[in-house]
């Protein structure tokens, strides 16, 4: 037994009855493992992903029953706030879904500032993870992976976006600050055990093979239950919206210049030669329970940014039976799995408008969902809890 195992034995359980418990954290037993490993101390059921009988390819191990029960510690600085109250919450619902397939998930949030809080909380990390015993700890958004780059289970590594495309400026092209943080989330893919991006052109955006081959797309995912078919009169009604009117949704956040609003505006006033009635509908800031009655009230969303990963709004608007219009940005894939009610256009006023007339004669159409059966927010929780195998799995080997 070396050096660092024996001070373990000795001193590392009593370090932890000492420490006081963090809410919502919950202490259990652990293994003591000396040597191997840089951490002895592993969570109780790691044998299961050393044994000889598990040691499988990815998709066997997402067969119900057969990968047992997590404890994931998520950390992330994408969390509502009182000044952003919708700020991830793609990211709570996730946790949701792997809680109901049995997995215990934390939530450590990261808060709002400085990006030096990322190094500075690096220690209130650890000993979360320590004191929960996590086997994975699972960082949102390439920034926050600096807040767990120490911790001594396997990190997983989720990218949404701007952490590897950079942000949109006014002026053009990205900002000198955001291309810092591509540069740290590059270093953050290297260091996690496993990574995940929402789509196959993020994925793209990591610089080295290494990173990519290491890299899962789990694509943006909708909960069908909350995002559904609603009769548009009944949603007009409610929100005391005239029929008549022709509604392009754009809910996007016009405060980021990547959302390119004028182009949107622009697009809807050459519609608005052919179609007199039609208005772009800027919706944001709304409670998220609350969407799919804008969406149904709609008659077909419009996205015209210059960057985006997804963006799950078109697959909510999908599920509520809203036809898309898009630039090609984004998630590529989703206009071949809905070629009828996802519309590519050339990022003009003149194709824009003729891409939304498209989508106006198929937003007429009685309203059914659109959304494909492998982005539900279930599929999406399979395949997460698979990445979460096959790393645990890495790191225990």
């Amino acid at each position: 037994m070396d050096g660092s195992s024996r001070r373990c034995r000795r001193s590392g359980l009593a370090r932890e009855e000492r420490s006081p418990r963090p809410r919502g954290l919950l202490l259990e037993s652990v293994l003591l493992r000396p040597g191997g490993r840089s951490d002895c101390l592993r969570p109780a059921g790691w044998e299961w992903f050393t044994h000889p009988e598990h040691r499988r390819p990815r998709d066997a191990v997402t067969q119900s029953g057969e990968v047992p029960p997590l404890k994931v510690l998520f950390v992330t600085s994408m969390h509502p706030s009182p000044q952003f109250p919708l700020r991830g919450i793609i990211v709570l619902r996730l946790a949701e879904a792997l809680r109901r397939l049995g997995h215990q998930i934390e939530v450590l949030e990261l808060g709002a500032g400085s990006p030096l809080r990322y190094v500075r909380e690096r220690p209130r990390v650890k000993r979360a993870a320590r004191i929960l015993r996590s086997h994975i700890v699972h960082a949102h958004f390439g920034y926050s992976g600096l807040a767990a780059s120490s911790v001594r289970v396997p990190l997983v590594t989720s990218f949404y976006g701007d952490d590897l495309q950079g942000t949109w400026t006014a002026s053009g092209g990205t900002s000198t600050k955001s291309k810092v943080g591509v540069l740290l989330s590059q270093m953050v893919a290297l260091r996690s055990t496993r990574c995940i991006a929402v789509s196959e052109s993020l994925r793209s955006r990591l610089w080295l093979p290494r990173a990519r081959q290491k890299t899962d797309v789990v694509r943006d995912s909708v909960d069908p239950h909350l995002f559904k078919p609603i009769d548009k009169g009944v949603a007009r009604a409610r929100l005391g919206i005239p029929m008549e009117d022709i509604l392009v949704l754009f809910p996007h956040d016009v405060t980021q210049p990547t959302k390119r609003l004028w182009l949107a505006q622009k697009a809807v006033d050459k519609l608005r030669v052919s179609e007199p009635g039609a208005k772009l509908w800027v919706v944001n800031g709304r409670p998220p329970d609350e969407m799919p009655w804008f969406y149904a009230a709609s008659d077909v969303m419009l996205v015209t940014s210059v960057l985006e990963a997804g963006p799950s709004s078109a697959k909510e608007a999908l599920a509520c039976g809203v036809p898309v219009v898009s630039v090609a940005v984004g998630d590529l894939e989703l206009f071949q799995d809905v070629p009828d009610a996802m519309f590519l256009s050339g990022p003009s006023e003149d194709d824009l408008a003729e891409s939304l007339r498209k989508g106006l004669r198929v937003g007429s159409e009685p309203r059914t969902s659109r959304l494909p059966t492998q982005l539900t927010l279930d599929s999406a929780a399979r395949r997460v809890e698979a990445v979460y195998a096959t790393a645990v799995r890495g790191f225990a080997q």
